[in-house]
């Protein structure tokens, strides 16, 4: 009995532990991407006309269309950029707002938003977790 309760306290501290819970909006983060990155992938080459490079991805704004469902709006932003394999980013550099909803049950592009950036843009992106 005093083992079970042991392991009982144990999880329980892994759960409520402060660094447990500033993980998680960003590993949830993460997900979101991960479903999203097809549909990224399509826009850009349909903005663009072939697939470019891209990254730091980041969420402007994510609402639920509505109250009681699983229904959301949401708004990612990219950079987009040129790459030579091996080398590093170089201009053109554009911010690329993309707005998707899933309101037909697949997440699909409302809108796409491009800004372009200076030449001396630098990339400084939060890694995954």
């Amino acid at each position: 009995m005093k083992t079970i309760l042991c392991a009982i306290l144990f999880s329980a501290s892994l759960f409520f532990h402060p660094a447990a819970a500033q993980q998680s909006p960003v590993l949830l983060e993460d997900a979101l991407y991960s479903v999203l990155f097809p549909q990224i992938n399509k826009a850009i080459e349909k903005q663009y006309g072939e697939e470019k490079k891209y990254d730091c991805p980041k969420i402007i704004s994510m609402k639920k269309v509505y109250s009681g469902t699983y229904v959301f709006r949401t708004t990612i932003e990219i950079i987009k950029f040129e790459q030579r394999p091996g080398e590093k980013p170089r201009p053109p550099f554009d911010r690329v707002m993309i707005t998707f909803n899933n309101e037909d049950g697949e997440w699909t592009v409302q809108a796409i938003k491009v800004q372009r950036l200076p030449d001396s843009t630098k990339l400084n992106c939060r890694k995954p977790v």
